[in-house]
């Protein structure tokens, strides 16, 4: 347990970008992108929505293991995206080839990893595009989690932006537990991006970002409710997995 936990922590979040990682990300992108489209003729809406230039954070529902990849090809070719991934998956030389090549951040999690929340402000300011899961934790049964914290701080210190993104049909083709994939359409929505005042509060931002996701999927054929704070009990219950 001791080897394992110094290996986490020693993750960099200052992950390398080399040639090696450039020359394979539109191999990786076109892999992805063709596999969604046989295998789950998926539909990418609203990427006109994404601001070309300028810090913006992406802040999407989490509920299958297939979301960061699902993101990150659906961006592709508009901007460049940092994700957000828990440390344990840099684990091996190709694993850890592959996150570096998803340009993921990792996160040590159930800790207050200030090293990742420096790294995501140091990338909203240099006006990079960042990716993240405010849930924080895939859902175990389809319906939205409560916003961590985390993603209402980093828009309070830098001011950005807030694109909000519904992933629909992930759930149905991989859910928590499953041990392989099924055949189930997925559409990728990206809404208009949302704008807060400095003197919003944590509460507030984390509820409208949720909202706004919510709105979405609702809007696109998925009637979601905006979660509630009792819905955070559920996380507890099942912390860890």
């Amino acid at each position: 347990m001791v080897s394992k936990q110094k290996a986490i922590s020693e993750v960099d979040v200052h992950r390398p970008y080399t040639l090696a990682h450039r020359l394979f990300q539109p191999i990786l992108a076109f892999v992805l992108k063709a596999f969604f489209r046989l295998y789950s003729r998926w539909q990418v809406i609203g990427r006109e929505n994404i601001p070309r230039t300028g810090g913006v954070l992406i802040a999407a529902n989490h509920s299958s293991y297939i979301d960061p990849p699902l993101g990150w090809s659906a961006i592709y070719g508009t901007r460049r995206m940092w994700g957000v991934a828990k440390a344990e998956l840099w684990k091996g030389v190709f694993a850890t080839f592959l996150m570096d090549s998803f340009d993921s951040i990792p996160v040590r999690r159930g800790t207050a990893d200030r090293a990742l929340l420096r790294r995501v402000l140091e990338l909203l300011t240099d006006g990079q595009v960042v990716g993240i899961f405010p849930e924080g934790t895939r859902t175990y049964d389809g319906k939205l989690n409560p916003a961590q914290p985390g993603i209402a701080l980093m828009i309070q210190k830098t001011g950005v932006p807030v694109v909000p993104a519904a992933f629909m049909g992930a759930y149905e083709v991989l859910p928590r537990g499953a041990k392989k994939l099924r055949r189930v359409p997925i559409k990728v929505v990206f809404g208009e991006p949302l704008h807060f005042d400095k003197s919003a509060s944590r509460e507030e931002i984390a509820a409208k970002i949720m909202a706004a996701i919510a709105a979405l999927m609702t809007t696109h054929g998925v009637p979601m409710e905006a979660p509630t704070p009792e819905r955070a009990e559920l996380l507890k219950q099942n912390e860890g997995d």
